[in-house]
C-alpha cells in the first residue's frame, strides 16, 4: 500500500469518527424519546409523538385513543409507543378528512383527539366535500377503446368521473391511469385481483393495496367487505376507505342501460356517491348523457371536470 493511499485511509477514518461523535452529541432527529406531560398540559405544549417514544405523554395519548374507541393493544396505556399505538393513531387520523395518516401525533392530531373538532371523513361520500354527485365505476372496461371513449365523452360534458380499476386491469392494458388523470378524472385503488379482504391476512391486504394496483390515498375494498383487519390495513397504508351511498347493483348481471340510468336519475340525491361498473351497460357516452340530463332536471349536478390533470394522491376532490 502506498503512503498516499495510507494517508487517504487515515483521513477517511478520522472523518467517520468525527461524524459519529457529532451524531452522538446532537442526537438524531428521528430518534425515540422519553417524554413527560399530563392530561392538563396545554395543547400547544404537547410534543410530537411517534413510534418508539415512551413516557407519561405517550400514556396520555394512549388513554385518549382508548376513550375514542381505538385499541392500543393488550397492555393498554403502558407509556410505550409501539406498533399497536401507531396503528391506533392512524385509524383515528383516517376518521378526519384533513389529518395526515402518518401514525404520528402532531398538534393537529392532539387537537382532534382532545376536542373532537375537525371535519369528519364520510366513508360513503369520500373526499367529495360538495353537493355534486360523484359517478364512480369499479372493475375493468371491456376494452381499452370503451375506456378512452368514456373518458373523452365525460370530459367534453364537463364531468369528472371516479375510477376504481383493479391492478390486473392495468396489467391487461384495458385501463390507463395517467390518461384518465390527464383528462381530469380521478383514479383510486380497488385491489390487484379482487379478493374478499375479510378472508385474507393483514399482510395480504397490504399487498393488494400496492402496485401493480393503483397507489393512492383512497381505496374501495372488493365487494365492499370490511372488518377491523381491513380498516387497520388501509390505515397502515395511509389510505382512507371510500364506499358509496347508492348502489345501482349492476354487478349482479348485465342490467339494461335504461334501468341503470333510471335508478341514477330518480334515486340519487345531491352529494351522493354512485356505484357502477366499467363492464356494465351504462359505461358509455349515451348513458352518461342521460344521467347528466336527468339529474340536471332535478337541479343536481355531477362532479365538475376542471380540465386539469388530477393528483395521484388528492386530499379532496375539486368537484
Amino acid at each position: 500500500m502506498s503512503s498516499r493511499t495510507n494517508s487517504r485511509l487515515v483521513t477517511a477514518v478520522l472523518v467517520a469518527l468525527v461524524m459519529l461523535v457529532a451524531s452522538s452529541l446532537l442526537g438524531s432527529p428521528s430518534a425515540a424519546a422519553a417524554v413527560s406531560c399530563s392530561a392538563s398540559t396545554p395543547l400547544a405544549n404537547r410534543p410530537l409523538l411517534r413510534n418508539g417514544d415512551t413516557g407519561s405523554c405517550v400514556r396520555v395519548l394512549q388513554r385518549l385513543l382508548v376513550s375514542r374507541g381505538y385499541s392500543v393493544g393488550p397492555t393498554g396505556a403502558d407509556g410505550q409507543f409501539g406498533h399497536r399505538t401507531e396503528l391506533a393513531v392512524r385509524r383515528f387520523q383516517s376518521a378526519f378528512q384533513y389529518l395526515r395518516i402518518d401514525g404520528r401525533s402532531n398538534q393537529a392530531t392532539w387537537k382532534a383527539l382532545v376536542t373532537g373538532a375537525g371535519t369528519r371523513y364520510s366513508i360513503e361520500k369520500g373526499p367529495n366535500r360538495t353537493n355534486r354527485v360523484t359517478l364512480s365505476f369499479d372493475g375493468c372496461p371491456l376494452t381499452k377503446r370503451a375506456f378512452t371513449t368514456m373518458v373523452a365523452a365525460a370530459e367534453q360534458r364537463g364531468i369528472a368521473l371516479v375510477f376504481f380499476p383493479m391492478g390486473s386491469c392495468l396489467q391487461q392494458g384495458r385501463f390507463d391511469v395517467a390518461y384518465a388523470r390527464a383528462h381530469g378524472h380521478y383514479v383510486f385503488n380497488h385491489s390487484i385481483d379482487h379478493p374478499d379482504f375479510t378472508t385474507i391476512s393483514f399482510a395480504a391486504i397490504l399487498k393488494q393495496l400496492g402496485a401493480p394496483g393503483v397507489v393512492t390515498t383512497y381505496g374501495r375494498p372488493p365487494f365492499g367487505a370490511i372488518n377491523a383487519t381491513v380498516r387497520d390495513a388501509y390505515a397502515a397504508k395511509g389510505m382512507r376507505i371510500w364506499m358509496w351511498s347508492k348502489d345501482t347493483i349492476d354487478w349482479r348481471g348485465p342490467k339494461p342501460q335504461a334501468e341503470v340510468v333510471r335508478f341514477v336519475t330518480t334515486r340519487v340525491a345531491a352529494g351522493e356517491s354512485v356505484l357502477m361498473h366499467m363492464s356494465g351497460n351504462a359505461f358509455n357516452p349515451t348513458a352518461l348523457g342521460r344521467m347528466q340530463g336527468g339529474l340536471s332536471a332535478k337541479g343536481i349536478t355531477i362532479c365538475h371536470n376542471r380540465g386539469l390533470t388530477t393528483s395521484a394522491s388528492p386530499v379532496t376532490l375539486a368537484c
